[in-house]
């Protein structure tokens, strides 16, 4: 129990450690978790916490540990300013470790912003730790968030017959109230995940009323790919999962003026080139197309 001043000022300097540790590991998990389209679609979870608990007590022991450490410099304020004036009156000069410790934070600031090495190595082991949960190509969901939407939604936009799935999810004994139900909360309800309902009817889908070759419409890329998480995908992956030729993939964007290779990612590629990774995905899938000048196989 708190009874006074001193015991106060130990019982917040406490906390502050304490919430020091507890950001130390969840800043590390938050590194390290799947992508959030691979999180939530897998149901991931460590220590039987998701990614948004994760997130939730990072940001909870993040302001504990802005406002104790207020409180710590509050309560220890007189020991502070008389170290202060010590350093002063004993001729100790702290200018140049000041004004050099603040260029190192904005260099650190910059290298962050202008994504310079060695920061950036920071950030591309993120992703490439991030990028490792994903063993297999069944692991990505249709879309972005696609547990977020309805079972009608996800069967509209997927091409599946609703109907079909809906009787596909009875016999496998997968309870629902309508075809409004999101996948998430089908999968909740039935103790799965949203993954697993999706792999119950995706080999559903409707007869194609289209040519196979139909020309795209950059309105069809941006249905059929928005949200899909190719940005990190090498061009190679994305070959593969467009069933495109990959040569032909390269070749359109060359002569769109963007060199690249096999093992590039498309979204830093675009990033070089002041595009978006969607503008790349339409060159390679449309015939001739160049952003912001249109298609000639609209």
């Amino acid at each position: 129990m708190i009874k006074n001043k001193q015991s106060m000022r130990s019982f917040i300097a406490f906390v502050v450690t304490w919430a020091f540790l507890i950001l130390t590991v969840t800043g590390i998990i938050l590194y390290i978790v799947p992508q959030g389209r691979i999180a939530y679609w897998i149901d991931w979870q460590l220590l039987a916490l998701d990614k948004t608990e994760w997130a939730q007590l990072h940001m909870i022991f993040g302001g504990l540990f802005i406002a104790t450490g207020i409180l710590h410099l509050y309560y220890n304020w007189k020991p502070f300013k008389k170290y202060l004036s010590e350093r002063i009156a004993g001729h100790i000069r702290i200018k140049q470790e000041l004004i050099t410790s603040l260029l190192f934070t904005l260099l650190i600031i910059g290298a962050s912003i202008l994504y310079l090495p060695p920061v950036s190595w920071v950030f591309d082991l993120n992703e490439t730790i991030k990028d490792s949960w994903i063993t297999s190509p069944d692991l990505e969901p249709p879309f972005g968030h696609a547990e977020e939407v309805s079972l009608a939604a996800l069967s509209r936009r997927s091409e599946l017959d609703l109907q079909q799935a809906q009787e596909a999810l009875r016999k496998n004994n997968i309870s629902h109230n309508s075809a409004q139900d999101s996948l998430k909360s089908i999968a909740l309800a039935n103790n799965r995940t949203p993954k697993e309902i999706w792999q119950l009817i995706q080999h559903l889908k409707k007869p194609s009323e289209t040519p196979v070759d139909k020309i795209l419409t950059p309105l069809d890329v941006e249905s059929q790919y928005g949200g899909s998480g190719l940005g990190q995908k090498t061009f190679s992956t994305i070959a593969e999962v467009t069933h495109t030729d990959l040569s032909l993939a390269l070749n359109r964007l060359k002569a769109a003026g963007i060199d690249c290779v096999a093992e590039d990612k498309l979204k830093a590629t675009a990033e070089n080139h002041s595009l978006t990774p969607i503008d790349l995905l339409k060159i390679i899938l449309i015939p001739d197309y160049r952003p912001n000048s249109g298609s000639t196989g609209q």
